[in-house]
């Protein structure tokens, strides 16, 4: 019975386990937050346990500390083998027993917190290397999936490529990032339903017009239906560039659904019952006569909305408007859909093996058919894991103070303009391109 609470309980409740660690970020309490993590004894969730430390550690300004536990996230990645024994244990209780691998935002988004942590520690180079690998790790993970995904690269990460060549001077370099950022972006727009940041034409013909390549320019302006931006200042000296997150990412909960298989669809061979299970989760029945009812339980995204609906940076009378560059909620909800027909495919191969079982244990007594089917139902849960203390948006201002300006101030806004949040950046220095990030949790 003991066993029976443990491997249930490890999958249903990732997100209440989190509770406390995640009210005390909130409060901007990172020490108690830390203090809530328990590090797992082993490696079923090892790889939450360093993505949440790793990104608490970056709020609380320890970049060094910061990197090394995403250093050690990418580890986990890149060694994340599925074990035999593993895949049969989750096969007759549920995924929750496999390690977690992450999903593909969440890899990508390793890189860009380090990216920032060396920004931090003034290593632009180093941030550099980090916006590259994402985008090329994201084309590995892409090509491994097992369904075919909408998020196949990150045009945010692009975007910020090309600011920080940008700011070393490599104009070349910088063009072609923000060529790939404004086809990535056109490619979020059909897939995310998140509109295109207008910077991004600024900056993409301000290095079209800086090398010439006016017919590159005209080209994708017609490619990607980018319009005129607005002015903005290059990313050079004295130049101020924030990177701001807002809210918290949604959540997976658990649903129960309930899967009827008629006697023209049954089947001894597991996988074909599962098969047509699936087609049936999307072309549900109810005039044919149902032998059997499989109740699954699988994810199901639950958003978490945020107050915050937009961002400027103010410098006295000045002031710029930014704009949403990374909808992390839209990209994980429909990478949640897009793998849902395996979830369950894989949910209903469990649950009819577990039937199959208990009918077995029934014809040889009634008592361990009883044992059997108790275990099953009880084992039974969704996997609902996800990296629950990153951020729900990413939005981008930039601003060229007036010389001699050493503060800022970042507000976050609401549907209807108003101020809900701030920050006052301070001892901002001037003789070089400038690149900060600041988190509201409202």
């Amino acid at each position: 019975m003991l066993l029976l609470v443990v491997l249930s309980g490890c999958a249903a409740g990732y997100s209440r386990f989190m509770g406390g660690s995640l009210r005390r970020l909130e409060r901007r309490d990172f020490d108690g937050a830390l203090e809530r993590l328990e590090k797992p004894s082993g490696d079923t969730n090892l790889l939450l346990y360093r993505l949440e430390r790793g990104l608490i550690l970056h709020y609380q300004g320890e970049w060094d500390a910061s990197n090394k536990q995403f250093e050690h996230a990418e580890r986990l990645i890149d060694r994340h083998v599925r074990s035999v024994s593993r895949e049969l244990a989750s096969l007759l209780t549920n995924d929750a027993v496999r390690p977690y691998g992450g999903e593909e935002h969440e890899r990508a988004l390793i890189h860009y917190f380090r990216a920032l942590n060396y920004v931090h520690l003034d290593q632009l180079e180093s941030a550099l290397v980090e916006c590259r690998k994402a985008n090329l790790k994201l084309a590995d993970y892409a090509e491994a999936s097992e369904v075919e995904l909408s998020y196949l690269n990150d045009a945010f990460l692009q975007y910020t490529t090309g600011l920080f060549y940008e700011a070393t001077g490599e104009v070349n370099d910088a063009y072609i990032s923000y060529r790939d950022a404004a086809k990535g972006y056109a490619a979020y727009s059909k897939a995310f339903g998140m509109q295109p940041p207008a910077s991004i034409s600024s900056d993409l013909q301000r290095a079209t017009d800086a090398l010439g390549f006016d017919a590159e320019w005209a080209l994708a302006q017609e490619q990607w239906t980018l319009g005129q931006g607005p002015e903005l200042a290059s990313p050079g000296p004295g130049v101020i560039t924030v990177f701001a997150e807002s809210g918290f990412i949604g959540r997976k909960t658990e649903q129960s659904v309930d899967i009827p298989i008629t006697e023209a669809e049954h089947h001894r061979d597991v996988w074909k019952v599962s098969r047509r299970a699936v087609y049936r989760y999307h072309h549900p029945i109810h005039h044919h006569r149902v032998k059997y009812w499989l109740r699954m339980a699988v994810p199901e995204w639950r958003p978490h909305p945020s107050q915050v609906q937009g961002v400027r940076l103010r410098v006295g009378d000045t002031v710029e408007t930014g704009w949403l560059v990374e909808d992390i909620d839209a990209i994980a909800r429909r990478t949640l859909e897009e793998k849902m027909d395996s979830i369950l495919l894989r949910t209903a191969a469990r649950v009819a093996t577990k039937l199959f079982v208990t009918k077995a244990a029934e014809e040889e007594n009634d008592v361990l058919g009883f044992l059997v089917n108790l275990f099953g139902a009880g084992t039974e849960a969704a996997d609902t894991r996800s990296w629950t203390s990153l951020p729900g948006a990413i939005w981008m201002a930039r601003i060229q103070p007036p010389p001699g300006t050493s503060e800022v101030v970042l507000e976050f806004l609401d549907a209807g303009g108003r101020v809900v949040d701030t920050h006052l950046f301070t001892d901002i220095a001037t003789d070089r391109p400038v690149f900060l990030n600041w988190r509201s949790f409202q």
